[in-house]
């Protein structure tokens, strides 16, 4: 599962809303899958969660629609105990899968399959294959049997081989829409106010959104982000905001992320005029131009700059907050 609960996603749940998905999906259902396929996009948007899924099912012996996720080879396949499924990993200690973890593909493969049926190699974070074991792969890719299945998944798609790209069935996974994320969060028991914050805030990463709201130091920075920097309305509201970011300068770079987070999704509200999302910022905010909050983004852009450069968070929290004093004075109505 994508989010650790309970509920098991299905690949229903991966597919649902891309056409391209779909028709890989009804492809599989049909037992017309690719000989080898490419799943790419952002991290956390389901295509670990997917590959695995379709491992299973290639290699599912059950009734009904596969995978059934509770026969043999459903459950081997699950815990990476399958003979017949393989999965090239970096060895210990090592962040890249090098080519003699391709090697072992290679001497599986050229020998029959132990369970009489389907082989799937499945290649997580495909992009950390070295150029070595990409050439290696490409000549496996070329010479495998047609029961042989290959599944790759990659974050950086630009970081495969064209060689291997071209054979492959690529298919670029889109991030989630917002309210397609709030839904499922809300499915998953996250509560409504988190949920739609959550949905906004992840940049449709399922996967990013779940590790978001099990930390409750992000929940306890968003908090303070809104008391401190989008509460400034006046200059009297300077002084409160200094002292509540006076001693954060070890929470400098999450409170910095958290305030591009607000911006770009009030500003992206603007802009399409989601009065909804717009009113879920606080009053001083409520009634910010896209300019200003341009502007906003420019300042904390800048803010990172001077930290990368070891000024002192004190001056750019307050050069922070003097530009949007600055900007927040021509929002009062």
């Amino acid at each position: 599962s994508i989010d650790g609960s309970g509920r098991a996603l299905t690949i229903q749940d991966c597919v649902a809303g891309s056409d391209s998905l779909l028709a890989l999906w009804r492809d599989f259902l049909d037992g017309r899958m690719a000989h080898a396929t490419l799943l790419s996009g952002e991290s956390g948007i389901g295509k670990k969660t997917l590959a695995r899924l379709l491992a299973q099912g290639l290699l599912c012996r059950g009734e009904g629609t596969r995978p059934c996720g509770q026969c043999r080879d459903c459950k081997r396949s699950l815990a990476r105990t399958h003979p017949d499924a393989l999965f090239p990993v970096p060895a210990p200690k090592e962040k890249n899968i090098k080519i003699d973890a391709l090697r072992q593909v290679i001497d599986a493969l050229s020998r029959h399959s132990l369970e009489g049926g389907n082989r799937v190699i499945l290649i997580e974070n495909a992009e950390r294959m070295t150029p070595q074991a990409q050439n290696c792969l490409l000549k496996t890719l070329e010479e495998a049997e047609e029961s042989t299945f290959f599944l790759l998944t990659a974050d950086v798609e630009s970081a495969i081989l064209p060689t291997i790209r071209s054979r492959c069935r690529v298919i670029r996974m889109q991030p989630w829409r917002p309210e397609r994320i709030e839904k499922t969060l809300l499915e998953r028991g996250v509560s409504p106010d988190r949920a739609h914050a959550l949905s906004l805030y992840c940049e449709g990463s399922l996967g990013r959104a779940l590790q978001m709201q099990e930390d409750e130091t992000y929940w306890a920075a968003r908090e303070l982000a809104r008391r401190s920097f989008l509460s400034i309305r006046r200059s009297a509201d300077l002084a409160t905001a200094a002292a509540l970011l006076k001693d954060q300068k070890d929470s400098g770079d999450l409170l910095l992320d958290i305030l591009e987070q607000e911006t770009r999704a009030l500003l992206h509200a603007k802009l399409t005029g989601s009065r909804d999302t717009a009113d879920d910022f606080p009053p001083a905010w409520q009634h910010a131009t896209p300019h200003g909050l341009e502007a906003v983004l420019s300042a904390v852009l800048l803010a990172r700059r001077q930290r990368a450069a070891n000024v002192g968070w004190a001056a750019l929290a307050e050069g922070l907050m003097q530009t949007i004093l600055e900007e927040a004075k021509t929002w009062q109505v």
